[in-house]
């Protein structure tokens, strides 16, 4: 199990997707949410420092417990209603990112958030399960248009 740690304004915007989810139904939340991963050994500066700049954002995070922590520390997740707002955010906070990120890492955040790089930052749109009921969320239609692209 992991330990999340909320900060930051409130999303609000989980709880009603995640049971529509569980009914078999992608919920519009899903297609409004944007998810920027910062994996923990990726920051250039302390983790409370991080979190004390990013205080007004919506997100959170974990530290991983062993079996985890043998491939990743932990993560920082921020939610974003849209691609360009994560975008801008990313621009923001470039400096405090390292650009690379491990080969052990990438794989893991691949194969279990399947997620799209920046740098050493990941993305992606929704929650991970939705994936296996709903599609890759790369071919997601947009939240304003009927097409299946993102």
């Amino acid at each position: 199990m992991i330990a999340w740690k909320g900060f930051g304004k409130r999303w609000g915007k989980c709880e009603e997707c995640w049971l529509a989810y569980e009914r078999g139904v992608q919920h519009e939340n899903s297609l409004k949410c944007y998810k920027l991963g910062i994996p923990i050994d990726n920051l250039k500066i302390p983790l409370d420092q991080f979190l004390s700049i990013t205080r007004d954002m919506p997100g959170k995070y974990a530290l991983f417990r062993f079996p985890l922590n043998l491939l990743s520390k932990g993560v920082i997740i921020l939610y974003f209603d849209t691609k360009i707002e994560m975008e801008n955010f990313i621009e923001n906070i470039r400096d405090y990112i390292k650009d690379e990120v491990s080969l052990r890492e990438k794989k893991f955040y691949d194969i279990f958030g399947n997620v799209e790089w920046v740098g050493g930052m990941n993305w992606r749109r929704g929650c991970p399960e939705y994936d296996k009921k709903f599609g890759d969320w790369r071919v997601w239609r947009n939240a304003t248009s009927k097409t299946n692209s993102t």
